[in-house]
């Protein structure tokens, strides 16, 4: 729990550092932070202990273009992190693919993925039903998804 208290920390830590000036005319920057556990994936690895647990942390850097930065946090995960994406459909139901997050090779202190890309429907559509998207991690144990979490259950 440690490892995850100090990856999530680290995580939120970057995110602050990396922001960027704004004009006083434009729109602050939104933040979109989504938790990741075993219990939320559809359907259930049997693999996933209640003890993999995520964060996703999604900021939007440029309203014109729908860019967002993201980091992806996760701990505890059965195997090793494969592909994680951002997903059209509501809790309790599986749904296509809406968004690749790629995952980075040999991260240190739980961050398993980091990056940009720029989506301005996908970023209108999330402020408008975030409920109706989620992020989920797949492993090479949990092929489907080892854990989920929605958006707009905690954060934005």
């Amino acid at each position: 729990m440690r490892k995850l208290t100090v990856a999530l920390f680290t995580a939120a830590l970057a995110f602050a550092v990396m922001t960027t000036a704004a004009s006083a005319d434009a729109p602050a920057p939104t933040t979109f932070v989504v938790s990741l556990n075993a219990a939320n994936e559809v359907p259930r690895c049997a693999s996933a202990t209640n003890a993999a647990r995520g964060v996703a942390i999604f900021r939007v850097t440029n309203e014109a273009t729908g860019a967002v930065e993201w980091r992806l946090v996760a701990n505890n995960l059965p195997g090793t992190p494969t592909a994680a994406h951002i997903h059209l459909a509501p809790a309790g139901v599986a749904g296509p693919v809406v968004q690749p997050l790629p995952i980075t090779a040999g991260a240190e202190n739980g961050v398993i993925g980091t990056g940009t890309f720029s989506n301005s429907a996908l970023l209108a559509a999330l402020r408008a039903t975030p409920q109706n998207y989620y992020v989920n991690v797949h492993s090479n144990v949990c092929g489907p998804g080892a854990i989920r979490g929605q958006f707009g259950e905690n954060g934005r």
